[in-house]
């Protein structure tokens, strides 16, 4: 897994937002966005509820 994705999904979670991540690591929410579907793609597993505040699935929490 790579490693930038991983830091990305924790910000995620850690912030409860998309935009909130963006900001804390300097790059667009589209880029956030992108690194989050690339990660789930690679486990094939849906990782975040993408509700207010965004959670982790029981799949993202491991």
């Amino acid at each position: 897994m790579n490693p930038v994705h991983l830091e990305t999904l924790l910000v995620i979670v850690d912030e409860g937002s998309f935009d909130v991540a963006a900001a804390v690591l300097g790059i667009s929410p589209s880029a956030v966005s992108q690194r989050i579907k690339a990660l789930e793609s690679s486990t094939g597993r849906v990782l975040l509820r993408r509700a207010t505040p965004v959670t982790a699935t029981e799949a993202g929490e491991i």
